[in-house]
């Protein structure tokens, strides 16, 4: 009987300093089941507060941290720094939260010779915040509604009365833009606009009173006439000549007059684009024949 109770002796003893030689397993409190363990210091922060994570654990003998540490479950909290110290890791966090922060089972992971990775877990942990305001729960009661609107006068009057008050600010409103609106029309009153043709006449009036030029250097002079015949036969046609092609507005105009103006169109683009020499007789002529257009096809009660 006592050898047996001896053996049983020997085989407790042996079980438990078996448990006590584990690398990395850490027999204090709650944390006998996990091989890190995970603690705040301080215990309890403030938002806007900077905390200290204590990672403590052994490093199972063969094995090492690596140059980039890895440690998960960390990604939903606000990292400031992490620091390698004896025994464990030291993580910088900020309290950016209002409640308490509830602390997952964070994993490390370490590497022996052969690169062979291992698992190192932790327990969960939580920080207690406290709220920098502090209120009693009996002045965070609701308040009843006739200790602070007057009902001496019904809920209808009282309405009656804002609305009014809304009513008057907006006629003060528009009365000002109005007011606005009108002053500065008087600072800024409209310019009459132009019939195309009138237009047209002052613009190549403009153009030929500084005189017209001769041979290469009426290059910008052939561009400005041919704008103005552009601008004025999209006036009174009905379509955007000046973004269309000369090629283009022979696909669409009809009239005698418009084929004629072409041809004068035509002969200008030979001059923008393919530098072709004019002579300062050629120009007056073409001058001559968009006024000789112009005329034709203005409106016949002019």
């Amino acid at each position: 009987m006592m050898k047996r109770n001896f053996f049983l002796i020997i085989i407790i003893i042996s079980l438990f300093i078996s448990n006590c030689l584990i690398p990395g397993k850490i027999i204090a409190g709650n944390y006998a089941d996990y091989a890190v363990r995970a603690e705040f210091i301080p215990k309890k922060a403030t938002p806007g507060d900077i905390i200290t994570l204590r990672l403590s654990f052994e490093i199972p003998a063969g094995f090492k941290l690596p140059d980039n540490l890895e440690v998960t479950g960390l990604k939903d909290f606000d990292i400031l720094k992490k620091t390698n110290i004896a025994n464990g890791i030291k993580i910088d966090m900020f309290v950016d939260s209002m409640e308490d922060i509830n602390l997952p089972g964070l994993e490390i992971y370490v590497y022996d010779q052969d690169g062979k990775q291992k698992t190192l877990k932790s327990n969960p942990a939580v920080l207690a915040v406290e709220p920098l305001i502090k209120v009693k729960p009996a002045e965070n009661l609701l308040r009843p509604i006739k200790g602070l609107i007057s009902t001496k006068y019904g809920i209808k009057r009282i309405l009656l009365l804002v609305l009014a008050v809304i009513l008057i600010i907006l006629v003060i409103i528009a009365v000002y833009v109005i007011f606005k609106y009108r002053q500065r029309r008087k600072l800024c009153p409209e310019v009459p606009v132009l019939p195309p043709y009138l237009k047209a006449l002052n613009r190549i009036d403009e153009l030929v009173a500084p005189g017209i030029p001769d041979g290469r250097e009426g290059k910008a002079f052939c561009f400005i006439l041919s704008e103005i015949l552009r601008e004025y036969m999209g006036g009174i046609r009905n379509f955007n000549a000046l973004e269309m092609t000369t090629h283009e507005i022979a696909g669409i105009v009809k009239d005698k007059s418009d084929i004629q103006l072409l041809n004068l169109l035509k002969r200008i683009d030979l001059v923008k684009f393919a530098d072709a020499f004019i002579s300062k007789t050629a120009f007056e002529e073409q001058v001559s024949l968009s006024l000789e257009y112009i005329n034709r096809t203005k409106p016949k009660e002019v």
